[in-house]
């Protein structure tokens, strides 16, 4: 392994950067000049990554229904504290604002981009996210509610 003398690490990344960007430039002149992608690629792109997105509510879920549980498991006297300070609660309240926003953005890109026809597996992957978004605003609403009858 080598190791640099001060200054000239600076001077590599110049270099390394300057050949980036020529790449970048020469990568630009001839995109244009590519057909566009087809659609069945692009729709099955599009669908992998409502998937991966998919997988982060359904994980968001699950952190609230374990919450719920220890919530209602510890209802009796002597549980644990609720929460005072309502940040929980703002945050909960957040979440399912932001959730209903990307319902919105999604049904609108799909008007917008695919002229609400899609294939089928573009179409399950809307499906299964719009279904585990409205499962995650409903848990989010279920303890929220919880939360704000226990601070009370």
């Amino acid at each position: 392994m080598r190791i640099m003398a001060a200054g000239e690490g600076k001077a590599e990344t110049a270099a390394m950067s300057s050949k980036l960007a020529t790449l970048f430039a020469r990568l630009r002149a001839v995109l244009p000049q590519l057909p566009p992608m087809p659609r069945a690629w692009v729709e099955l792109r599009c669908a992998r990554r409502l998937d991966r997105l998919a997988g982060r509510l359904q994980r968001m879920h699950a952190r609230i229904a374990r919450m719920q549980d220890h919530l209602t498991a510890a209802g009796a006297p002597g549980g644990p504290a609720s929460d005072a300070d309502g940040a929980l609660r703002r945050m909960l309240a957040g979440l399912r604002a932001e959730l209903a926003r990307m319902r919105c953005d999604l049904a609108l890109w799909h008007v917008r981009e695919c002229g609400g026809e899609c294939g089928t597996r573009l179409a399950a992957a809307l499906a299964r996210v719009n279904r585990i978004a409205v499962d995650t605003h409903a848990a989010a609403q279920r303890l929220e509610a919880e939360l704000e009858a226990r601070a009370k």
